[in-house]
């Protein structure tokens, strides 16, 4: 695998590849979310794969050409949520997160959640999914008084180590009722399936009077390039002029991992359409045979489909912009 410069994503112009989604589950599934997109060099039979998740758990489908996709049968993981998939030596690993809200055992709430690991070979067969992580053993996985969660997690390959990247915290807009990660933490270890040692402080948090990230961290996915760990953040800020939340496509980059600078503002959520109510999501990739890069991403309009609200899938293509 070759890792590309930083330089040649720093210096990506970005544009819709269409204005409505390029999918979108059955009527009785409205939210298709947190894509995870293998490309065919990453897989065994030289398909596109991805992985995301409805209410009922983790689907996955299969493209020719990474734009037409097809389910391939029943959903994995039942009532599981943000898969991640990478792939050490012969083994794909998926990573994901399971919630235990709303649940009572002798009259006590039980509200927390866990981060799993399954294995696989060829993306099709799994093994039985094994925790990796628990809410309970992170003390900044509740915010203002709401569940212990830990969600979207991700697992890199940085110096040496491998750390694993998640959200935790859960915050919802005063505005849309979106729920979103409040923070972007992160805990390492020598071997991909643990045990993974935490760092108690924050990678990225609310920053109340910042433009990036004032109501929330959001969701963020890693790439990493040759020089530097970049990443892609769904962040949410507050929109004083018209008293609404708005949500933001950034760009970060790390030398170290764990201290992230905001580059430039990649995409931010349309005032109508498919995408107006927030971006929560995304997927980074790149394409070396025709230099392009591919950011998946998941989004949901303020238009409510009663008693939901509808979310799929839009593509954003990226070329680099030459610099004299």
């Amino acid at each position: 695998m070759r890792y590309i410069p930083s330089s040649a994503l720093v210096n990506t112009s970005w544009y819709s590849f269409r204005e409505d989604e390029i999918a979108k589950s059955k009527w009785y599934l409205p939210r298709l979310s947190d894509p995870c997109v293998l490309f065919p060099s990453e897989t065994v039979d030289g398909k596109y794969h991805m992985f995301c998740h409805t209410y009922l758990g983790i689907h996955h489908y299969t493209s020719d050409s990474g734009l037409d996709w097809k389910e391939t049968g029943r959903p994995l993981f039942l009532r599981a949520h943000f898969p991640y998939i990478t792939k050490v030596g012969n083994v794909y690993y998926m990573f994901f997160e399971r919630h235990n809200f709303n649940k009572k055992s002798d009259g006590v709430s039980k509200n927390y959640s866990l981060i799993y690991f399954s294995k696989s070979e060829d993306l099709f067969k799994w093994s039985p999914d094994a925790p990796v992580l628990d809410s309970r053993d992170v003390s900044l996985s509740s915010y203002r008084m709401g569940p212990c969660r830990i969600s979207r997690p991700q697992v890199v390959e940085w110096m040496g180590r491998y750390i694993l990247f998640f959200g935790s915290g859960e915050a919802k807009m005063f505005d849309s009722g979106q729920k979103t990660a409040v923070r972007f933490m992160a805990a390492e270890s020598k071997f991909i399936e643990g045990p993974y040692k935490l760092r108690n402080k924050a990678v990225l948090e609310i920053e109340p009077d910042g433009k990036y990230r004032s109501l929330a961290a959001g969701a963020v996915r890693l790439f990493v390039c040759s020089d530097a760990l970049c990443a892609v953040e769904c962040s949410y800020v507050y929109d004083k002029e018209n008293d609404k939340s708005r949500s933001l496509m950034l760009l970060l980059k790390s030398e170290d991992g764990y201290k992230f600078d905001t580059v430039k503002v990649m995409h931010t959520q349309a005032e109508s359409g498919f995408s107006s109510r927030a971006i929560t999501s995304c997927d980074l990739k790149y394409l070396e045979s025709d230099d392009t890069w591919y950011c998946y991403f998941s989004a949901n309009n303020r238009e409510r489909y009663y008693p939901f609200v509808r979310e799929g899938l839009g593509l954003l293509l990226g070329k680099s912009i030459e610099k004299d």
